[in-house]
């Protein structure tokens, strides 16, 4: 069975910066601060503690998991920002109490220079061999620390290329495979007043996107927004909200749902397992095929500093070997569409379990729509600009509006 905790507090990458220079705990994460160590409970060999950053991420449940490999696993949810992770693991001490932390690729340099995670000895995770060398070369898995050689840090979760949802038919606009503008939530007057995006930096780094590629902005590197490319985006933010665009800036998974299935928005900057959500309650939602550009990302596993000293990390190699394999694909791609570091594994996994051949077809068609959309230029997701400060003050502009 599953256990779950879900922990959505607000936290700004400022106040980690904030925070970790003075070495203080945040205050407004209360209830990953008390309870035991996971020092004090580590004679628990057989439970496994993820951290984990977004609840699409969990395959339904973790049972496939016990099954498989004796463990019991007990995740924690907290809010995809990577500042409220940041803090969490480096000024919260986050390792003490997880065995594996799980966020969006790019936050690893911060979790490298801050000692906070350990290189993954690949060797003793078996499914990491098969994994597309155009994965496993990617920086945000490995890092060179020294002149003689790179690290694996990460092993890959979950990768997908994110857009946004719409009604086809309310806005007369087309469906897949045929492409839909941004403009859907950002400036159009089909959707005044009927829109929305995320409340984070991240969603501000898109609306950069928007503009690079409507040609209203010129960016020098969009991977890497400079401040004053930051405080225009904002402007634009800033005028769009006031003309009435936006129906409310949602802060979790579950407001995006909660915005279709109520019919609160007519477009909505989303991730792909809400549009299935809201089509569950007898929605006509679709999922984007973009004109300007995707969100393209991968969420990875990282092995917090403190695993060697517990002497529990076979069981930790153990389980990042499962979220390899065939019965972690054959369970989240059908789900969420998403794709993972091993997807090869699922169809053979789902014939020897019973699972059908509608798992092979999820497989297909979900490698086919990340190759599609993953070749458009725009752009590869970085948890941790250069500048992420100064965006996230931004968006906090935006907010306050």
């Amino acid at each position: 069975m599953r256990t779950s905790k879900h922990l959505y507090f607000h936290l700004s990458r400022r106040n980690f910066i904030k925070c970790a220079a003075a070495g203080t705990a945040i205050v407004g994460a209360p209830a990953i601060l008390k309870g035991l160590t996971r020092k004090a409970i580590a004679q628990d060999e057989n439970t496994i503690r993820l951290l984990i950053t977004g609840p699409t991420l969990i395959p339904g449940d973790w049972s496939a998991f016990e099954r498989e490999t004796g463990f019991k696993m007990e995740d924690t949810v907290i809010k995809d920002d990577p500042g409220i992770f940041l803090t969490e693991i480096l000024v919260n001490d986050g390792g003490d109490r997880f065995d594996i932390i799980a966020a969006l690729t790019g936050a690893e340099q911060d979790l490298i220079d801050g000692e906070a995670i350990k290189p993954i000895e690949t060797s003793a995770v078996p499914n990491w061999g098969g994994i597309p060398e155009s994965i496993t070369q990617m920086p945000y898995l490995q890092r060179d620390l020294a002149p003689e050689g790179g690290y694996v840090w990460g092993v890959p979760l979950a990768m997908n290329a994110d857009s946004f949802g719409y009604l086809p038919e309310k806005l007369n606009e087309p469906r897949p495979p045929e492409e839909a503008s941004w403009s859907l939530v950002y400036e159009s007057e089909k959707t005044l007043g009927r829109s929305s995006t995320g409340d984070n930096y991240i969603y501000l780094w898109e609306a950069l996107a928007y503009l690079k590629n409507t040609g209203q902005l010129e960016v020098g590197d969009l991977l890497d927004p400079s401040p004053e490319e930051a405080a225009a985006t904002a402007d634009f933010l800033i005028e769009r909200k006031q003309a009435g665009q936006f129906r409310n800036f949602w802060k979790i998974f579950d407001d995006q749902v909660s915005d279709m299935k109520n019919g609160e928005v007519d477009a909505i900057r989303c991730w792909e397992p809400a549009v299935r959500e809201a089509n569950k309650a007898g929605g006509d939602w679709v999922y984007a095929n973009a004109t300007e550009f995707y969100t393209k990302w991968m969420h990875a596993c990282y092995i917090p500093t403190q695993v060697h000293d517990r002497g529990n990390l076979e069981q930790v190699h153990t389980a990042l070997n499962w979220i390899l394999s065939g019965s972690y694909a054959a369970g989240i791609t059908p789900l969420r569409g998403y794709v993972t570091g091993r997807p090869d594994l699922a169809p053979q996994y789902a014939e020897e379990n019973g699972m059908g051949p509608e798992v092979g077809v999820a497989i297909d068609e979900a490698l086919a729509k990340v190759k599609f959309k993953f070749a458009k230029e725009d752009f590869w997701f970085s948890a941790v600009p250069s500048n992420l400060q100064e965006m996230q003050a931004q968006m906090d502009r935006v907010l306050n509006a």
